[in-house]
């Protein structure tokens, strides 16, 4: 028996690397958090492609290749999230209660989007006042200038930013050919590489562009002289120019132009975009999780004085390659049609005000001009709705939306949601009461759900680092009310400060996700503290979730913890202990009854500052049923090791080799399920 190798020869250009100011951004997580969490950027040219045949005992495949994900408007894109350029986003620090994207405080919700005010430097800052054009009196004009010299003296700068990820994964797969348990013949390579390009001028252009590639390696084997791909990199609908025959795929995945000219940006291309709370339009790049579903089309923003006006218009545009998940059986990409537009007014006393509108059209058939099929048919979704926010001695901010669905495919009635969140500052501690009602919203989502991304996220008052396959049908639920109130107190100002949050839910809602087979009503407490010392910081969070069902039959329960621990060790070397734990037991949910487990998670760092290097174990432990992976030291135990060194700035290199679960993350109001992984990894990410 045979091997076959598809090899593809990649060129990455040489650079000169810039100076990263942000830092090392070396961070640590629980191995799954890490590889959730995307990277750097970067683009293949793939020369040609040879298949040589190897034994299954031969050496390894040589690859050259690279990977990550494109900036909020006017960012650098060399970065996720506003970490250093090429640095692996680490989880949320300091916030309490995880990656909840509930506003703390009367802070407008906003789950990432792009926004304008807040993420582009090319827009100036709110202003309540509107400046006047008019000249002291006592000005001294100067003489005009001839064109022609004019023009000879102008000077245009030019700002860009390049960004290259390149990451290469060697996948273990259990399964076995018959007649050869022996051997691990079914493992392979993958390999993908992003590629980034940002151009800026001093007069207000921009530009950028995405390029994704990936390549599967060692992917074909053949025996008694059959030759047997075992995975399709490509499915049927995705459009590729190349050989079939090649297990690699490339994609122009974001492009965009754009220019701000005084109080006026428009863009034509990609763009993220998210209204009021996001409930009604929330597309955002999600790097937790591996999201990153943008709007391909135009987009015109307005600051006449004191209001923002935004219209746009376009086709959703969700990633082909994904950064940190397996690339097997990648589809066309379904073009849904987007419209809208929101209106903001600022300054009103203590208030701001919005109203906001969004039309859909789902299509079911991969392509441009699939997505152009159903204008002019009666919208699948109307979302129109309103949001506002005071702030005086105290802060309220809350949001209301209308679903109507004109075609009929999501729903024949409509749906609604409303959200508030008020917050008290009394003495040294802060108080937040939050509300939600949700009817028929998440309807929504129904149709993007199975290509792994929603398009309206509301707020949802969860505690998102406890959330379980079955706690996440509430957060996704059709039919559900409730509140949460949360206390923090000030200590120690700026040193110590512990918390207190109660949560209580009804979950209307038994179909979709819903292991339970009647409604119930969810309570939710959680305790935690954050303190702050010399080096050292500590965050502790603790909670018991418990789900009543109707009829008094047995519920659900979790205890669930989780810490995070950094302190120093010796001169300029750090540690840092992330763990969880969470203990769960199942109610009667009838035919999806499930088993009782326990679950562990744990990420230990040591941390040099010179070099910058860390070193990192993983563990993970699980009794869940629900997890379809197998660990690598035991059948419930997971480990793997980490080294990231950062030789430059401008440089991040990382390489892991181990194991960890699969299961389900949430992050940002969506959650998704994650697979997991053995084997090892290397990766390289540049700026430059």
């Amino acid at each position: 028996m045979t091997r076959v190798l598809a090899l593809s020869l990649l060129f990455v250009a040489p650079t000169a690397w810039a100076t990263d100011p942000a830092g090392s951004g070396i961070e640590s997580s629980t191995a799954e958090e890490t590889e959730a969490q995307g990277s750097g950027n970067s683009e293949p040219s793939p020369e040609g492609a040879s298949r040589p045949v190897k034994d299954v005992d031969g050496s390894d495949p040589e690859l050259e290749e690279g990977s990550d994900p494109e900036p909020e408007e006017g960012s650098d894109p060399s970065s996720d999230d506003g970490s250093a350029p090429g640095s692996d986003p680490g989880p949320e620090e300091g916030a309490s209660e995880g990656s909840d994207p509930t506003p703390e405080h009367g802070a407008e919700h906003r789950p990432d989007p792009s926004s304008d005010e807040d993420s582009d430097p090319s827009v100036e800052p709110r202003s309540d006042t509107v400046p006047t054009a008019a000249s002291s009196p006592n000005e001294v004009s100067e003489p005009a200038q001839n064109p022609t010299e004019a023009a000879a003296t102008t000077k245009v700068s030019v700002n860009s930013t390049f960004t290259n990820d390149l990451e290469i994964r060697y996948w273990r797969v259990p399964d076995r050919l018959d007649g050869y348990e022996d051997r691990e013949v079914l493992n392979y390579f993958e390999q993908v590489d992003r590629f980034t390009a940002h151009v800026s001028t001093d007069s207000g252009w921009q530009a950028f562009a995405q390029v994704d590639q990936v390549m599967l390696t060692a992917n074909a084997y053949k025996l008694d002289g059959v030759y047997t791909k075992e995975r399709t990199l490509r499915g049927p609908d995705l459009w590729w120019v190349g050989p079939e025959r090649w297990d690699v795929y490339v994609n122009p995945e974001k492009l965009y132009i754009g220019k701000k000219s005084g109080n006026v940006t428009w863009r034509v291309g990609d763009f993220y975009e998210a209204f009021g709370y996001g409930a009604a339009l929330n597309v955002n790049r999600n790097v937790d999780i591996d999201i990153d579903t943008s709007i391909q089309g135009a987009r015109l923003f307005w600051q006449p004085g004191a209001w923002d006006v935004t219209i746009l218009g376009g086709q959703l545009n969700r990633q082909q390659v994904f950064q940190d998940n397996p690339n097997i059986g990648l589809r066309g990409d379904l073009r849904h049609f987007v419209t809208g537009a929101q209106v903001k007014r600022f300054g009103l006393g203590p208030m701001n005000i919005g109203a906001h509108a969004v039309a859909y059209n789902f299509v079911d058939e991969a392509g441009i001009s699939a997505g152009f099929s159903e204008l002019g048919s009666p919208m699948d979704a109307v979302v129109t709705g309103a949001s506002a926010e005071l702030a005086a001695s105290f802060d309220l901010n809350g949001e209301v939306d209308l679903f109507t669905h004109p075609s009929g495919q999501l729903n024949d009635e409509p749906g609604y949601l409303a959200y508030g969140s008020a917050a008290f500052y009394i003495g040294s501690t802060t108080w937040q009461l939050e509300g939600k009602r949700y009817k028929d919203a998440e309807r929504l989502n129904s149709l993007t759900t199975p290509e792994l991304y929603e398009v309206g996220i509301a707020p949802t008052l969860e505690y998102e680092r406890a959330i379980t396959e079955d706690s996440s049908a509430t957060v996704n639920s059709n039919d559900v009310y409730g509140g949460r109130l949360r206390m923090d107190w000030s200590a120690v100002p700026g040193r110590v400060v512990p918390y207190a949050s109660f949560a209580v839910f009804r979950d209307l809602d038994t179909a979709g996700l819903h292991f339970n087979e009647v409604p119930e009503t969810v309570i939710h407490p959680l305790v935690g503290v954050e303190a702050v010392g010399e080096g050292v910081n500590v965050l502790l969070n603790a909670g018991y979730r418990v789900d009543m069902r109707d009829g008094g039959g047995e519920s659900d329960r979790q205890l669930h913890g989780d810490i995070d621990f950094k302190f120093p060790v010796v001169a300029q070397t750090h540690a840092d202990i992330n763990a969880a734990i969470e203990y769960y037991q199942w109610g009667d949910n009838g035919a999806l009854q499930q088993n009782d487990y326990v679950e562990m998670e744990t990420a230990t760092t040591f941390l040099l500052h010179e070099p910058e290097i860390a070193f990192i174990w993983y563990t993970d432990v699980t009794t869940n049923p629900l997890i379809d992976s197998k660990g690598n030291l035991a059948d419930l135990l997971y480990g793997a090791f980490e080294i990231q060194y950062k030789p430059a700035d401008a440089w991040t290199l990382k390489a892991f080799y181990g194991a960890y679960k699969a299961g389900i993350r949430c992050s940002g109001g969506q959650c998704r399920q994650l697979p997991g992984f053995e084997g090892g990894r290397v990766s390289v990410v540049g700026n430059f």
